[in-house]
């Protein structure tokens, strides 16, 4: 033991979710995007100074602007949902990165949901009014006619588009045109699509709970080769068990590593 271990008390994840007011997802999902500092003990858990949380809870916005905007939602108010997501753009500086705090939200309100302290009416409301909100930002960021696109698709059987309507904003931010296939897109739509020259990505959204490793390897067994002789760029995402490092795919975990992605691209998506 170090001495600033004898002097600043570590905590569990548990605790500190307890101390900022969040779930321990959170702050584990905080971690890894490099927000939060831990130590892993020798069986592998995680611990975190308390001193740092408590810095963290005094300047930390992305708490705040997720309990203000999680009222907004239930309540189902568009229209100041949309001003505290544009008030944490222009504090935060990019959509990739208010993308990753909505993120943090989206896992509260799943937890309250299973908790018993949110009604199914108001998880759908708030749902609801989030895809309204992000949906109508969008219309708000101009693209140039001859930007490159980018197909959005959730994989086969998948019905979850939130994700997507981040992902439009953080490729408009980018300077990419969104192509929209939506839920449930059938494989042969996949695949005709990323044979279309004008097509320069797919981005795919899979969840943990509609999809199997066994289905995404399938998959890109099948959409993989098309898409590598089209010279199409393949991004997985969400929260499903993508296999690693298959036919040049690009795996990212959240909207930051999407955003990076897209700025290491070539301008044009040539």
């Amino acid at each position: 033991m170090n001495d600033r271990e004898t002097t600043d008390p570590l905590l569990s994840s548990t605790q500190a979710a307890r101390l900022l007011g969040v779930h321990a997802a959170s702050i584990k999902r905080w971690s890894d995007q490099g927000k939060l500092k831990c130590i892993r003990t020798p069986g592998g858990h995680r611990r975190f100074f308390k001193s740092e949380l408590q810095a963290l809870s005094g300047q930390s916005k992305t708490v705040d602007f997720c309990q203000n905007l999680l009222k907004a939602l239930i309540s189902g108010n568009q229209l100041n949902s949309e001003a505290i997501l544009l008030d944490h753009w222009g504090q935060m500086g990019r959509w990739e990165v208010v993308g990753d705090d909505v993120g943090i939200m989206l896992e509260e309100i799943g937890t309250a949901w299973l908790a018993g302290r949110l009604k199914i009416s108001e998880e759908h409301i708030a749902s609801e009014t989030l895809m309204r909100s992000l949906s109508r930002i969008k219309t708000m960021i101009p693209n140039r006619p001859t930007a490159p696109l980018c197909a959005l698709a959730t994989v086969p059987g998948d019905e979850h588009t939130l994700a997507l309507s981040i992902c439009e904003l953080v490729l408009a931010e980018h300077d990419w045109q969104p192509l929209w296939l939506g839920r449930f897109s059938p494989i042969e739509v996949l695949i005709e699509i990323v044979k279309r020259p004008e097509v320069n990505m797919l981005a795919l959204s899979a969840s943990a709970f509609s999809c199997t490793p066994a289905s995404l390897g399938a998959l890109l067994r099948e959409i993989g080769p098309i898409a590598l002789a089209a010279d199409t760029e393949i991004i997985l995402g969400g929260s499903g068990a993508w296999p690693k490092d298959v036919y040049a795919t690009h795996r990212v975990k959240s909207y930051t590593e999407f955003g990076k992605l897209l700025r290491q691209l070539p301008a044009n998506g040539e």
